[in-house]
C-alpha cells in the first residue's frame, strides 16, 4: 500500500466505493433528517422488522390456534359460528385489499414514522397492540372456561384467513414497488431495495 493509498484508507476512501450497493435503504426520511433531528443510516433490517415477517408469524399462530379448536370439538362444520367467523375474516379482507393501498402510500410518504407523529398518535399506537391482545385473551377465557369452542375456532379461522390473505397482498404489493416495510421503535417505514442509503430519524 502506498503512502497516498494509507492517508485515504485512514480518511475513510474506499476504492471500491463506487460499484458497492447497499441491499436495503430508506425512502421517506430526507425530509425527516433536514429537521435536524439525530439520524443514522440504515442498510437492512432484522428478521423480526421486516412487517410482512409479522403478519406472517400472527397468520400461522391463529391457524395453530383453529387447529387446536378444531381438535377439541366435534362436527365443526355444523357449528354456525364457523361459518360466522369465515365470513368475518372475508369481509376484513376485502376490506383491507381496499385500502391496503392508500395505507402502505402513507408509510411511504413517512406519516407513521414517530417523530412524525403528534403525541395522540404516538399514544394510541403504541396501545393497540396490547389492547387488542388483551381482548383476544379475554375472548378466548370467556369461551373456553365455558367449553364452548365454536365461538373460538370461527373467530380463529377468520383471523387466520385474515392474516394469510394480508400477508399475501402485502407480499404482493412490496414485490410492485420493489420496497420492503418496516416496523420497529414504535414506527413503521418504506426501505428501497435499489436506491442508495439515506438516514433513518426514529
Amino acid at each position: 500500500m502506498t503512502l497516498m493509498e494509507t492517508i485515504r484508507a485512514y480518511l475513510g476512501w474506499c476504492p471500491m466505493q463506487a460499484s458497492m450497493r447497499r441491499d436495503l435503504t430508506v425512502l421517506p426520511v430526507t425530509a425527516v433528517a433536514a429537521g435536524g433531528k439525530d439520524c443514522v443510516p440504515r442498510t437492512e433490517s432484522g428478521w423480526w422488522h421486516r412487517y410482512h415477517n409479522r403478519l406472517l408469524v400472527a397468520a400461522v399462530a391463529f391457524s395453530a390456534a383453529a387447529a387446536t379448536a378444531f381438535l377439541l370439538i366435534e362436527d365443526a362444520p355444523e357449528y354456525p359460528e364457523v361459518w360466522m367467523g369465515l365470513a368475518i375474516g372475508v369481509g376484513f379482507t376485502l376490506g383491507f385489499l381496499a385500502g391496503h393501498r392508500r395505507q402502505y402510500a402513507q408509510v411511504v410518504a413517512g406519516e407513521f414514522i414517530e417523530a412524525n407523529m403528534t403525541k395522540r398518535q404516538r399514544i394510541v399506537r403504541r396501545l393497540s397492540t396490547p389492547a387488542a391482545a388483551v381482548i383476544l385473551a379475554g375472548f378466548i377465557a370467556y369461551f373456553a372456561l365455558g367449553r364452548t369452542f365454536g365461538p373460538i375456532l370461527g373467530f380463529m379461522l377468520g383471523l387466520s384467513l385474515a392474516g394469510w390473505a394480508q400477508y399475501g397482498i402485502t407480499l404482493l404489493w412490496e414485490w410492485r414497488h420493489r420496497t420492503t416495510l418496516i416496523a420497529e421503535k414504535g414506527s413503521m417505514y418504506a426501505l428501497d431495495a435499489v436506491a442508495e442509503g439515506e438516514p433513518v430519524c426514529l
